[in-house]
């Protein structure tokens, strides 16, 4: 790879593929129930690739932490399974023979084994686990293990007799009651016709899934287990969902009101009145350990309310809110509000969106990234396919180039704000602009937010990203021309546009790397110029979810790191750990 090995020392992990024959996921404590005393096992055959995408439904086993005692199994029909070709070289998905489709994955001897080292690994770590593990002729492999940072009291839901009629049962993804109308959704030709509200039903769900995922009022899918997409997301959501029903988009039809229990895994027909389990202590009580203070924030990367509901407490503010995930939700695409003469609606629909998010941070800064919709992105919205189609839409018409070549539309968006601040009383809104390659492009877009009344950096305070090279050697410019008060780094943008990659090519991603040399001066450079005009400097991008990087940034002087909610815990406490080595160096320094 090229680096000298003088100055970097680098250690190559040679590790033993298993080619299994069984394989699976397991949590020392239960993720739906938050049940501690128990252990859930998910197994299927082949590799593990196949439930972690929830391409199959596995087998499902609840063993009593303390006895040891297997207490639930439940085989289901595994239709698929991801093994090793020895021919090609390669994982291929390959049909389940039909005489294992419904046969028992694991015996009670490898349950038994597989909890006790559930057991062994979460008293190591000190926290529950999630765990995964591969089976061969040689015995068990444990291939992974991580923290279950979502876990809470224990909360058991209790059982009780519910007069409705079963449509279906499956797997218990996210707790909670959701009733509203069943709604078939294939594929993105049917996203239009999902309304606020409804029950998602789908085979399986992915990302381009979550906009609907986000209004829905519960999910139910055909595939998965506890750990699938949709699980993971209805989760972070909070909306109750089921998974691993294994027929719903057949025997649910369009129209038809059902009730959705995602604590049992069970959706009725008709509304049910079910009493929900008594769930708050979760969300108050969530990843509540010593929480280390550190003088440099970490701040969340956010693209709804609902993970702002849940991790806005762990953090110090957004330090990233995606404006396109929450105009999604709304069905419409900015230009159809624009091309409809409806930017009063727009405003509207933003204020609505945008109050929410403000009032669960407040007083904590809130760092909107203004309209950065990209015309190959959300083209299934109402009126996106009017946007025009570009060789290269990830180096083309978006972030400030687009607000300023849609004035109309950009100051509707800035009225939003102004109707936050001035209307609603909000203090903590930090406006930024995406994609910006010089100090004019600012300046411009200030003209239109002084135009609707926001005093800049009085009302909100306004900043930009720096996520191109041109930004990012030119920052000093941009600073005393247009007094920003803050930057932040778009990490993703400012590695392959520096060395030339898409990092969406597979071809070529090996070379994406933000800890690139000429990306890492870029930051280096930028903070220190920054620093110089009391400037406060953030990063955005991915790269502040890597503890490495983070550790960088603190020692190159970032105010703040933007963080994955799944990465706030590890990264606060490596940058406390940093931190702390920065002022022992000092100590030693003075002393010395």
């Amino acid at each position: 790879m090229g680096f000298d090995h003088e100055t970097v020392s680098l250690a190559v992990v040679i590790q033993k593929q298993v080619h299994s024959k069984k394989s699976g996921v397991m949590f020392s404590c239960n993720p739906i129930t938050n049940d501690c005393s128990e252990i859930v096992i998910e197994a299927s055959w082949g590799l593990g690739e196949a439930i972690v995408s929830g391409e199959v439904t596995p087998d499902e086993y609840i063993v009593d932490k303390n006895s040891l005692q297997i207490k639930n199994v439940i085989i289901n029909e595994k239709r698929v399974q991801t093994i090793y070709d020895e021919e090609l070289r390669q994982t291929v998905t390959k049909e389940v023979p039909e005489e294992l489709r419904r046969e028992r994955v694991l015996s009670d001897e490898e349950v038994i084994t597989l909890a006790s080292l559930a057991i062994r690994l979460e008293k190591h770590y000190g926290k529950p686990q999630d765990i995964e593990f591969a089976i061969d002729d040689t015995g068990i492999y444990i291939v992974q293990t991580r923290a279950i940072t979502t876990v809470g009291k224990t909360v058991s839901p209790e059982k009780k007799e519910i007069k409705g009629k079963v449509l279906l049962k499956g797997i218990p993804a996210s707790p909670g009651v959701g009733t509203g109308k069943a709604r078939l959704v294939l594929g993105p030709e049917d996203f239009d016709k999902f309304q606020e509200g409804e029950v998602l039903v789908a085979k399986m769900t992915n990302p381009d899934f979550e906009p609907l995922m986000a209004k829905s009022s519960a999910i139910v899918t055909d595939e998965g287990g506890a750990n699938c997409h949709a699980a993971i997301v209805s989760r972070e959501l909070g909306k109750p969902c089921v998974v691993g029903t294994g027929e719903a988009t057949r025997i649910l039809k369009d129209g038809m009101i059902i009730t959705v229990d995602g604590s049992h895994g069970v959706v009725y027909e008709g509304s049910i009145e079910i009493e929900e389990d008594k769930r708050e202590v979760l969300e108050s009580t969530r990843l509540t350990s010593f929480k280390p203070i550190t003088a440099t924030k970490i701040m969340l990367i956010a693209t709804h309310s609902g993970v702002v509901k849940k991790y806005g407490h762990l953090v110090d503010g957004i330090g990233l809110l995606r404006l396109e995930f929450l105009i999604a939700q709304g069905g419409k695409h900015p230009v159809w509000f624009l091309n409809n003469k409806k930017l009063e609606e727009y405003t509207d629909f933003l204020v609505e969106k945008l109050r929410e998010i403000l009032s669960l941070m407040d007083p904590k800064p809130v760092i909107i990234r203004t309209l950065d919709m990209r015309t190959d992105e959300y083209r299934n919205l109402e009126g996106g396919e009017n946007d025009p189609k570009e060789a290269n839409p990830m180096l083309g018409w978006h972030g400030i180039r687009r607000s300023l070549d849609q004035p109309e539309l950009f100051e509707a968006e800035l009225q939003a704000y102004e109707q936050l601040i001035k209307d609603y009383g909000f203090k903590n809104v930090w406006i930024m602009f995406p994609f910006v390659v010089s100090w004019k492009e600012v300046k411009r877009a200030i003209k239109y937010v002084k135009r609707t009344g926001i005093s800049p950096n009085k009302d909100a305070k306004i900043g930009v990203m720096v996520e191109t090279p041109a930004a990012a050697l030119t920052i000093e410019d941009i600073i005393r021309r247009t007094r920003i008060k803050f930057i932040s780094f778009g990490t993703n943008d400012l590695t392959q546009l520096t060395l030339g990659v898409d990092r969406n090519n597979e071809i070529v991603q090996k070379i994406h790397s933000e800890k690139h040399p000429a990306v890492l001066k870029q930051i280096r450079r930028v903070i220190r110029i920054a620093k110089k005009h009391n400037v406060y400097t953030s990063i955005c991008g991915q790269a502040g979810s890597d503890p490495e990087y983070a550790e960088k940034l603190v020692r190159y002087g970032i105010d703040s790191i933007s963080v994955n909610p799944d990465a706030i815990e590890l990264i606060r406490e490596r940058v406390f750990r940093a931190e702390k080595k920065l002022i022992l160096e000092g100590i030693r320094k003075k002393i010395i």
